[in-house]
């Protein structure tokens, strides 16, 4: 029913315009490329956008139909049909095709009639994309489905046939010592040495009639005296003394073998006949033969001669005990013969060596556990799993005990499996934490806590000597908690221990990861009805959190769970939150106090008992500051960092740094605030952002590429200036001023803020757009086009009329009416320390025009910036 779909699919796609189906114009690609990480992320996200090109369209008869071409060696094959992943090319097409008429919908010049098309277009193509996503969810859970069967499946392979994979040829030429029974034959080559009265040298081959015409001596029948090796031997040592004489000696050797056919039949990848060495054997044949299929036995290989069984050799001798006796040699025309495994046994589990065994038909069980390696260390002997079908042919499973079964007949399609001992150690107590002996020890009857933790040295140097946690099973599983106190130990106090027990001694640093497990085990163990044995302390403690609860546990048990109060923690009260659940499953929230009594008074606070999902809060004394400072450098008599108080002004701090010194520039005086950072340092990623997006919406709706390369240059300039500038978080102040008018000076100083008093200025700085931006030396009686005329002037991109310039306090002065700033006059003269900025005229190209509409105001201020930064 699927594969119906895919191809229902298929033939929609084939009827869709092939500018459906365009590839993405590397000039548009570009454009998209700059828009901003969020939104290419998104589009990407939404749409499953990837940039490939080993996708074509090609044109078959009428219609166009989607070719998927493979990216191998030869371009002109399909791929073979894969419906996810043609769903999936499918989809990545369909996608960007999307995205292109979003972005062509996107721009103003698009005509009513193609608008209209355009948007069919679109809707027809998510309507498609949808659709394809349901085929691809579909196809996910099949194949999600299928790949959980197969992982449940463990194949066990059959023993032994691994060894005859891959093939060896070398195995059918023999190169090895010549047996004293190796039988000669035509081919053979008979090497012959004559030394004494007489040297010579001679390579006699057999010939077809079983003749070698030796030198002098003529032709010999060298199966005269035997057939035998040795018996060719002493036939040719004797021909040699009795025709050549009693002095002449002679060194008779076999040179190469010669070759022999034999055919290989049966249970075998590739059957045939196979030309090897004469002095090859049957298990050189099948290690250089293409392999014994899985079918084919091991234990029962057949050799055949004549028409005759000569041998049945059984591998299982050679490969589980290296026993080659069995194995035959081979003459011309033998056959070797695998025939089909007739019983076999499946051994898994703990044995060393889990497969499929053969069978010779009387094995026990203890035969088969040797076959298999016999059982691991960890095995569990007395309870074998025997799974076999009864005489209905039904299974059935059986439990075998090793020591008193090992005579039980096993059969053919039996499966043994061997369970391994459990993981989990009984008789043991684990040590964890913030302690020198951590791991696990044997549990012992009257085993207490302070027989393993013998004295200080034994912890870490920054354990918590006030909390320690036992985690502890009971007979049903479940855990429960109890604390103490680790510095009570060396005091005597004794804990006593039970099997498997968890002690946690914690550091004086977050405890959170070291209960994280622990903490989820409670939550697990928890049904409906009961409340899960957790606590949880917040506020003004040193270790705030979630902790478990433990029988009879007070305020105080939490609170050094906790790891203590802090130096600023409010002891006259605290609060706890309780739910209670009624009868009728309704839960309400209740409010406890807490009083002095019950905070400070350790047997007072013993008394108030705790309740799961119980929470502990307490407050931090009022006005309590720690550590809050200001920081003031530059031109002062005490320059430094203060602690300040609540209530305090700058003024306060001021004065106690000593006041200004003489050099001092009152004027150009920079306070800055940590809250105002933040802040600007959030507009200044949005402003980022925004200019990147408006350049990428403007870049696509440009048709001049002269004047798309000019407008990104300016951009790109822009963004580079605004990510290099340095947010201040500056607060304009007037310090001259108000430090005359003392009685008004109200600004309250917080923790993190700064004030620079820089020395007097003798410059005025020019910015922006002219053609040498620098410093000059302030001239009483020059105004602002005077110092624009010393930087070489206005550039070709300059917008004049928007000039404006940055006071030394950090007020900005316009030149003329404009509702970017508050409006000033700047007058006809400058004063040290000024800067003057010269914007970049966004109004040049219809491109720049356009990447104005959302961005002018956000440019301004980003030069604006960069120009107090340049203070």
């Amino acid at each position: 029913m699927l594969n119906c779909l895919y191809f229902l699919l298929l033939s929609i796609l084939a009827f869709v315009s092939s500018s459906l189906f365009a590839q993405f114009d590397p000039s548009l690609m570009d454009s998209l490329a700059k828009l901003p990480v969020e939104k290419r992320e998104q589009l990407k996200k939404q749409y499953g956008y990837k940039d490939q090109s080993n996708i074509d369209s090609a044109e078959n008869g009428s219609n166009d139909i989607i070719k998927l071409k493979s990216t191998e060696s030869n371009p002109n094959t399909e791929k073979n049909f894969d419906p996810l992943e043609d769903l999936i090319e499918l989809e990545r097409l369909i996608s960007e095709d999307i995205l292109e008429l979003e972005v062509e919908l996107a721009d103003d010049l698009i005509d009513s009639q193609r608008l209209q098309d355009a948007t069919y277009e679109l809707k027809e193509c998510k309507d498609l994309l949808r659709r394809l996503k349901s085929l691809q969810r579909s196809e996910i859970d099949r194949k999600t489905e299928s790949i959980q069967k197969d992982s449940q499946k463990k194949y066990l392979r059959p023993f032994g046939h691994d060894l005859f994979f891959e093939v060896n040829q070398n195995s059918l030429m023999i190169d090895a010592p010549v047996p004293s029974d190796y039988r000669i034959g035509p081919g053979d080559l008979i090497e012959v040495q004559l030394f004494g009265q007489r040297n010579a040298s001679y390579s006699l081959k057999i010939s077809s009639e079983g003749i070698i015409r030796f030198p002098e001596i003529g032709p010999i029948n060298v199966f005269e005296g035997g057939t035998s090796f040795v018996d060719l031997k002493n036939l040719l040592q004797q021909k040699i003394t009795d025709q050549l004489g009693a002095g002449v000696q002679s060194s008779i050797s076999l040179g190469a073998f010669r070759s022999i056919n034999v055919l290989l039949l049966g249970e075998v990848e590739k059957q045939g006949v196979l030309r090897v060495s004469s002095m090859a054997s049957v298990v050189d044949v099948l290690l250089g033969s293409s392999g014994i299929k899985e079918t084919g036995s091991l234990r029962k290989v057949q050799l055949n001669r004549s028409g005759n069984p000569i041998a049945t050799i059984d591998l299982y001798e050679l490969l589980l005990r290296g026993d080659s006796s069995s194995d035959q040699s081979l003459e011309p025309g033998d056959v070797v013969f695998v025939p089909v495994i007739n019983d076999q046994v499946s051994v898994d589990g703990a044995v060393r060596r889990p497969a499929k065994y053969e069978l010779l038909g009387n094995e026990n069980l203890s035969d088969i556990i040797d076959l298999a390696g016999g059982l691991d260390a960890r095995a569990v002997s007395n309870v074998i799993n025997l799974e076999r079908l009864d005489e209905n042919f039904y299974p059935m499973i059986k439990s075998l005990n090793l020591a008193q079964e090992s005579e039980f007949k096993i059969r053919d399609g039996d499966i043994l499996r061997v369970d391994s001992s459990v993981s989990n150690i009984r008789n043991a107590i684990s040590l964890m934490g913030a302690t020198e002996k951590s791991g696990e020890y044997e549990w012992k009857i009257g085993l207490e806590l302070q027989d393993l933790i013998t004295n200080r040295l034994d912890l870490s140097t920054n354990v918590d000597l006030e909390y320690g946690l036992v985690s502890r099973k009971s007979k049903n599983g479940k855990i429960k908690c109890l604390t103490f106190v680790p510095s009570k130990i060396f005091d005597g106090e004794g804990i006593l221990l039970f099997p498997e027990d968890k002690v946690y001694f914690f550091s004086k640093s977050s405890r959170e990861e070291s209960l994280e497990s622990l903490i989820s085990d409670l939550r697990l163990q928890t049904k409906s009805g009961e409340y899960a044995k957790l606590v949880r302390v917040s506020g003004s403690v040193h270790f705030p959190g979630e902790y478990p609860f433990t029988e009879s546990m007070s305020v105080d048990d939490l609170i050094r769970a906790g790891g203590g109060t802090k130096d600023s923690t409010y002891m006259m009260d605290a609060e706890i939150t309780r739910i209670h659940v009624d009868s009728e499953q309704v839960a309400s929230v209740k409010h406890i106090r807490v009083d002095q009594k019950s905070l400070t008074e350790s047997n007072t606070s013993k008394q108030f008992k705790l309740q799961p999902y119980d929470v502990l809060s307490l407050k931090p004394i009022p006005l309590w500051r720690e550590g809050e400072s200001i920081e003031l450098s530059g031109e002062f008599r005490f320059p430094g960092i203060y602690s300040i108080k609540s209530g305090e002004t700058l003024l306060d701090v001021i004065d106690r740094a000593g006041g200004l010194s003489e050099r001092a520039f009152p004027k150009g005086a920079v306070f800055s605030r940590q809250s105002l950072r933040e802040n600007e340092e959030k507009q200044k990623e949005r402003l980022i952002a925004q200019l990147e997006s408006d350049l990428a919406t403007a870049t696509l709706s440009a048709t001049d590429p002269a004047q798309v390369a000019q407008a990104q240059s300016a951009a790109n300039a822009m963004l580079s200036r605004l990510r290099s500038s340095k947010v201040q978080g500056r607060l304009v102040i007037d310090l001259e001023k108000l430090l005359k008018t003392r009685d008004n000076f109200q600004l309250l100083v917080k923790a993190d803020d700064k004030l620079f008093v820089p020395q007097i200025p003798y410059s005025v700085s020019v910015s922006g757009e002219v053609q040498f931006p620098t410093s000059h030396l302030h001239q009483e009686g020059l105004d602002l086009d005077d110092y624009i005329k010393r930087s070489g002037g206005f550039t070709q991109n300059a917008d004049k009329s928007r000039t404006f310039v940055v006071k030394a306090n950090g007020e900005v002065m316009i030149k003329d009416g404009s509702a970017w700033f508050v409006k000033g006059s700047i007058g006809t003269s400058m004063n040290s320390g000024d800067v003057i900025v010269v914007p970049i005229d966004v109004k040049q190209t219809r491109f720049l025009e356009n990447l104005t509409y959302g961005t002018q105001i956000l440019y301004q201020l980003a030069v604006a910036a960069a120009a107090v930064n340049s203070f």
